[in-house]
């Protein structure tokens, strides 16, 4: 692929919340922060991850064994290697199982990644801009495929910004524009964005700077953290610079507020009907103080945007902060415990983030263990040996513990909101083993990721000719993901992420 770096204006809407989700109250979507925050609309291409097929609720084990194979391929695309005195990821060669050298990290337009839009060039030509939190590139790739969104310079009259009514300030921006080379099979591949969210500069391919860096740069935000709130399991928050999740609560505060208006209200014209009286009509011989007290909560003031910020002190609170840990590269962190039904049945396992992943991986060891736990539990046979089955009627409890704290995982039923069917075992199923049985599969799926990489790094029998090469690498050869879980898209159905650069750390929060 031939690439290179230019210079485009990409317009950037930098106000309060943008989620179409909240449309109900878009007086109330400002920003809560002093600091500038750009937020971005998240949607998950293909629609919410379901394995099942439509009107039935049974999984299809082969539309789950092809994703975890695609899954894992990803993590496959970086080794590990001593910098100084730290170990660091960078992108595989192929000499070592990369891909081919001139063709970067990431995949575009494929069903199951979240993405964002965004507004380049005048006129503006919108693109889908693919999230990825296991590379640091910021690229646009423009190819002859149908396939994703495309931007073309060639349509691009002049670098002049386009202001879009809502748009406050905009600003300019370096980018990669990538093109394949003529007659390369790259040409049918997607056109689209990718944005990079891995923190480390070891993991770049190209010499753009990161996006957050240059927003940071430019001063349109001021702090050097990402944040991801997921609405459902189609629709979501990026917000860069910040977090949306106070402006979440306060509408969620504000929403309960009114319902409780507004049967504040019924109550009270039910009682006018029954005695012929309006609120200022005297008193009767019925409960009078429960009317009083139903005319308090009709008469309370909402909850404004000026008295939430008053009750704020620090972005950071309500945050529980965890240090990222291992190579430099991923966001990897600790997860301290593991617990099913009240009991901590794992300790201190090593956890990577990754919001496109739409499951937990565990690997073997933490796998058997979790699902030991678990009653009337058992794995399948081979070709399907990755994936337990559970109960339907008895779904597990489960938390994850992070800096001493429990975040609820995958817990209660679920509905409409994330699936179009209502799938038998909750929020932890992936569908019924087959149709009419009383077992499920279980989204915590036994990952044998760097059993394998790290076998032929250190005997150099990779398949693609590791030979002396790979008997010198040893284990750093491998992905380095042995013993490591991977904490996918469905952790965070319920509980927000912040991801803070300059720190290195990761913040949950439940919502």
């Amino acid at each position: 692929m031939s690439v290179w770096s230019t210079t485009f204006f990409v317009v950037l809407a930098v106000f309060g919340l943008v989620s179409t989700t909240y449309t109900s109250h878009q007086s109330v979507l400002q920003s809560l922060d002093e600091a500038p925050v750009v937020h971005f609309t998240l949607a998950r291409r293909g629609g919410t991850f379901e394995a099942t097929r439509p009107g039935n609720d049974s999984a299809e084990m082969s539309v789950l064994i092809e994703q975890l194979e695609k899954i894992e391929a990803k993590f496959n695309l970086t080794r590990r290697e001593v910098k100084g005195n730290k170990l660091v990821r960078k992108a595989k060669s192929r000499a070592v199982g990369g891909g081919d050298e001139n063709e970067l990290m990431g995949e575009l337009a494929v069903n199951g990644s979240w993405f964002a839009t965004l507004a380049i060039g005048e006129p503006p030509q919108s693109i889908n801009l693919d999230l990825n939190m296991l590379t640091s590139d910021f690229y646009v790739r423009h190819t002859t495929s149908r396939v994703g969104t495309r931007y073309d310079d060639l349509f691009s009259k002049s670098f002049e910004v386009f202001h879009p009514p809502a748009l406050e300030q905009s600003v300019r921006l370096p980018f990669a524009y990538c093109r394949p080379l003529k007659g390369s099979q790259q040409t049918l591949e997607a056109s689209g964005s990718i944005l990079g969210l891995a923190p480390s500069k070891y993991l770049r391919q190209i010499e753009t700077p990161f996006l957050l860096h240059q927003l940071l740069e430019e001063g349109i935000v001021k702090r050097p953290i990402f944040s991801i709130m997921l609405v459902s399991g189609y629709e979501g928050v990026l917000s860069i610079g910040g977090t949306a999740v106070q402006a979440a609560e306060m509408v969620e505060r504000q929403t309960s507020e009114e319902l409780d208006r507004a049967g504040a209200q019924e109550k009270i014209d039910a009682f006018t009907r029954e005695n012929g009286k309006t609120l200022e009509g005297g008193s009767n011989s019925l409960d009078e103080s429960k009317l009083s007290e139903e005319k308090g909560i009709l008469l309370k003031k909402g909850t404004e945007v000026k008295d939430f910020k008053a009750t704020l002190t620090n972005w950071e609170e309500g945050w529980t902060w965890s240090k990222v840990q291992g190579a430099e590269g991923w966001w990897q962190t600790l997860m301290q415990g593991v617990w099913v039904g009240g009991s901590r049945v794992l300790r201190n396992q090593a956890v990577v983030v990754d919001i496109n992943t739409p499951f937990i991986l565990a690997p073997p060891l933490a796998a058997k263990t979790f699902y030991a736990s678990v009653a009337g539990s058992r794995p399948l046979d081979p070709p399907y040996s990755n994936f337990y089955v559970f109960p339907c009627m008895n779904p597990p409890l489960i938390d994850f513990e992070f800096s001493g704290v429990r975040f609820p995982a995958m817990r209660g039923g679920r509905g409409l909101e994330y699936s179009s069917a209502i799938i038998p075992g909750g929020k932890f199923s992936l569908g019924r083993l087959k149709h009419g049985s009383g077992y499920c599969v279980g989204a915590i799926v036994e990952t044998r990721m760097g059993l394998k990489e790290e076998k032929e790094g250190m005997t150099g029998s990779g398949k693609q000719g590791l030979g002396s090469a790979g008997a010198n690498l040893g284990s750093l050869a491998g992905n380095g993901m042995r013993g490591v879980w991977v904490i996918g898209e469905r952790f965070f159905r319920g509980v927000g992420g912040v991801f803070d650069f300059e720190e290195k750390r990761i913040g949950f929060r439940a919502y």
